[in-house]
């Protein structure tokens, strides 16, 4: 049977980047969409995301090719969070983190499904190799190693550390860490350190919560503490594009 896949996009004020992958993507992937979706998260944009969104992708938002969710219930940008989050409303087998500045890459889905028809215990990593160009975050895994382990560790500051976390809890879990640096499947937009912070409200910069991440996560890991118990939870006022209703 061929695994489904779930792309799994946040987005807080970013449409000056997801206008330009959001289309791109779903265009790409258009042919399998029988066994692929994208699943948008929108934390309170204020930048039109909202509008354009529905304006622009009405088809997709009825066949669920696309899945567009709205809450204000996240102020302050919180990355795990707001991953767990969109993982937790992906309705497929494998779940990606698609950031909102990343590019699939023409049949990109059907790349990554290959990946898990020859071996399904594994965590993907679409990785450039190259640091800093937007797609360290590009992290695929069966939902069920996903929730096993809790997902992105909310404790954490709200940037830096969570993949790097979730890949060796994961990698401890037992699956076979695969990094695939495809450059078709792999190009993003790249942001600054600063633009990434922007809406975490935080006091520290972005190097101090790397830091202070990387600190938590090795404590824990060492210790063999591979799950984490998250309590964030948005269980109210999402708003779900395609039925017009609240889950």
């Amino acid at each position: 049977m061929i695994p489904t896949l779930s792309f799994c996009i946040t987005c807080k004020n970013r449409f000056h980047q997801i206008s330009r992958t959001l289309k791109k993507n779903l265009d790409d992937n258009r042919l399998h969409q029988e066994w692929i979706e994208f699943v948008l998260i929108d934390f309170g944009s204020v930048d039109g995301l909202r509008e354009w969104v529905i304006r622009n992708f009405r088809s997709d938002l009825e066949t669920g090719f696309l899945r567009y969710f709205y809450t204000e219930q996240l102020p302050y940008w919180h990355a795990s969070v707001a991953k767990n989050i969109a993982h937790r409303l992906a309705g497929h087998d494998i779940l990606i983190n698609l950031d909102c500045d990343n590019y699939t890459g023409y049949l990109g889905g059907q790349f990554v499904i290959r990946q898990f028809l020859k071996n399904r215990d594994i965590v993907l990593h679409q990785f450039s190799g190259v640091l800093s160009d937007g797609s360290f975050g590009r992290i695929g895994m069966l939902r069920k190693y996903f929730e096993i382990t809790g997902g992105y560790n909310e404790s954490f500051e709200p940037m830096s550390y969570q993949d790097v976390d979730l890949i060796e809890r994961l990698k401890r879990l037992g699956l076979e860490y695969q990094l695939k640096p495809n450059a078709r499947f792999c190009k993003a937009i790249a942001n600054t350190k600063n633009e990434g912070i922007l809406y975490t409200n935080s006091s520290i910069d972005y190097n101090a919560m790397q830091n202070n991440n990387a600190g938590i996560s090795k404590e824990n890991i060492n210790a063999g503490h591979i799950v984490v118990r998250n309590r964030y939870c948005i269980d109210k006022d999402l708003q779900d594009y395609k039925s017009n209703k609240m889950v």
